[in-house]
């Protein structure tokens, strides 16, 4: 019993120690201040680590009990190790785990035999603190459970506003545009979206302020372009702007986000001020002890192995097997359907139904990789079922898209067909929901997609957040007013998503004093609006980018900052300038919509480049660096 009731202590005080060096580490020392976990993490690392050191002292326990020679001498050895070893893998994570084993093995094995010449004194100081411990890591756990119960009784005693709609934003993660029938792909893709659209307005020309998500979701909660933001690859939004979120929830608006995409919408993205309730990460199956580092560590080195050795003996059984195992630590993708069903319980149970709401939806089944759940449909390609496919689609992030085959490109664009179709499933069957709860009725809806994704249709570029071509930019918005508010069926001019938190506040009635950057749509859709070009919404649609070098193929070279990318789409043009050479791309969208005829050293466009290129100079203030986007 002593021997297990060390290990607990040890694996309590390895689970707090961890917790600190995460804190400090992403604080001081590394340059991704995103955390990538749940905010959990500071009492399920603690939970993870007790476990994992419960089952040392077990087995320590049993070779006693067996009379094994050298069991309690190895036990405790092994304990003083692994308690040091979380926060070593933190701190230093460029360091190999095994090496950090072994330093922290010669470490105990000198520190152990000191401890034990002062047996008396040691045993006081674990019994002592183990409630300490204990209760430190109760409180851990207590501290999102009363965050969440305070944001509650806030809104709660805020006045209620009389007469103000709901407001449901959607966004579908890396849908693009060009791949919904709803805007003229061959594929079905989207009879759901279409039927909806038919309710209220489609805009044809929607443009996100970036490729990338975090940046694209940041401008369209400021209302502030890119440049302006702290947001980066690694930089969350900062507290220096106000979102659309908070602006509500200061107006009674309950508020509440549906996150799947946890890298970069997560609440430690800076998105979820001003949410009082916001949902990220989900715990399926063995996925809340891969936070800790230990266990995620050796999930990575099991992998490395099982892959290195089955492709040397040819040992199929061994890699399935493997990752078969890692699959159930890294089953937390949130589909869809998962992120409905979060959003209706929560209107189920709001203790103050009457209040108007502000929810915020993210969809994140179209993003690589391109894998639909077990009970999803396949309707335009197959579900993968070599272990070539398997990989295709798993590693499609990261593969070198130059030594891609033509029939693997297909079978993942077919993939990413078959996520965006399954996409509009989960929308309609939502607005039946919501329509069946007489919801809709009171309820403004705004669907869009953050970006859109590229599939070599340039050279060289794939993914999102590569480029700032319209196979990134064209993106999905269309709004659906309350029943019996009548909208313009067809937006057509060109509009920019920064404009989204100007449009909210205004929707929602206090937008006289919102303060958001941008001006609303909602003159566009009015049936009475102006003809293009006579609104005063339409400033031009400005994109910013620092290029994920990563992404494409062949990797850049590490040693060279990326060159930033600004664009301007407005009246059927589209104008791209890269910075640091400024080569200056045009296109004329109207007769060229793939951007295949660069006009831009076109004698009779000269006067149309040159206004496009002022533009951006005036609305950027001036030639964008990598340093104005903190990346």
């Amino acid at each position: 019993m002593a021997l297990l009731g060390l290990a607990l202590w040890c694996g309590a005080l390895a689970g707090l120690l961890e917790v600190a060096a995460v804190v400090v580490h992403k604080r001081f020392l590394d340059t991704n201040k995103l955390l990538n976990m749940s905010r959990h993490f500071i009492w399920l690392v603690p939970l993870t680590d007790l476990l994992i050191f419960l089952l040392v002292g077990l087995a320590g326990s049993a070779a006693l009990l067996l009379k094994r020679s050298g069991g309690r001498w190895v036990t405790v050895r092994v304990l003083g190790a692994l308690t040091l070893l979380p926060a070593l893998l933190v701190v230093f994570p460029q360091i190999y785990g095994l090496a950090w084993l072994l330093v922290a093995l010669g470490i105990s094995a000198r520190v152990v035999p000191i401890l034990e010449r002062h047996g008396a004194g040691v045993r006081r100081v674990t019994v002592g603190s183990a409630p300490i411990l204990a209760l430190t890591v109760a409180a851990l756990a207590a501290v999102p459970w009363a965050a969440d119960r305070m944001a509650q009784a806030r809104e709660r005693a805020r006045p209620i506003p009389a007469g103000s709609p709901n407001v449901l934003l959607i966004v579908m993660d890396t849908v693009a545009a060009d791949h919904l029938d709803l805007y003229g792909y061959a594929r079905p893709t989207s009879p759901a979206i279409d039927e909806i659209a038919r309710r209220g307005s489609r805009f044809d020309a929607a443009q996100p302020t970036s490729s990338w998500t975090l940046a694209s979701h940041a401008s369209m909660f400021t209302g502030r372009w890119p440049h302006d933001l702290s947001v980066g690859w690694h930089t969350p939004l900062d507290d220096a702007e106000p979102t659309v979120a908070e602006f509500l929830r200061r107006h009674g608006y309950a508020t509440a986000g549906f996150i799947a995409n946890t890298t970069y919408c997560a609440a430690d993205s800076g998105l979820g001020r001003g949410f009082t309730v916001y949902r990220d990460f989900q715990f399926a199956e063995l996925s809340p002890f891969r936070m800790a580092v230990m266990v995620r560590r050796s999930l990575e080195g099991l992998q490395v192995f099982a892959e290195t050795i089955g492709d040397t003996l040819d040992l199929g059984w061994l890699k399935s097997g493997a990752t078969r195992v890692v699959e159930r630590f890294e089953s937390d993708r949130k589909e869809a359907a998962a992120v409905n069903r979060e959003l209706l319980d929560w209107l189920a149970n709001r203790p103050q139904p009457e209040r108007p709401f502000f929810a915020f939806l993210n969809y994140f089944d179209a993003h690589s990789p391109y894998q639909l759940g077990p009970r999803r449909v396949h309707r335009f390609g197959v579900k993968p079922t070599e272990e070539r496919e398997y990989r295709l689609i798993r590693d499609w992030w990261d593969l070198d898209k130059t030594r891609v085959a033509p029939r693997d490109l297909a079978f993942a664009l077919d993939a990413y067909d078959d996520c965006v179709a399954s996409i509009d499933e989960q929308v309609g069957k939502l607005f039946d929901d919501l329509g069946r709860r007489g919801i809709l009725e009171h309820t403004w809806v705004i669907l869009l997609s953050d970006h859109g994704e590229s599939f070599g249709e340039h050279t060289g570029v794939y993914l999102h957040g590569s480029s700032l071509y319209q196979t990134e930019l064209h993106v999905p918005l269309i709004v659906v007013p309350p029943a019996g508010t009548r909208v313009r069926p067809l937006v057509a001019e060109t509009v920019s998503l920064r404009n989204i938190a100007a449009t909210i506040a205004d929707i929602a009635g206090p937008g006289a004093d919102s303060q958001f950057p941008g001006n609303s749509l909602a003159r566009l859709w009015a049936p009475s609006s102006p003809e293009p070009g006579n609104t005063g919404v339409g400033e031009g649609a400005l994109a910013e980018l620092v290029p994920n070098e990563t992404l494409g193929s062949p990797p850049a070279d590490p040693s060279r900052r990326p060159t930033p990318l600004a664009a301007l789409a407005e009246e059927g043009w589209s104008y791209i300038r890269r910075e640091g050479d400024r080569h200056e791309e045009l296109y004329h969208l109207r007769d060229d919509p793939k951007e295949q005829n660069n006009v831009a050293a076109s004698a009779e466009d000269r006067p149309r480049l040159e206004r496009m290129r002022q533009a951006v100079s005036r609305m950027t203030g001036g030639p964008l660096t990598t340093d104005r986007f903190n990346p």
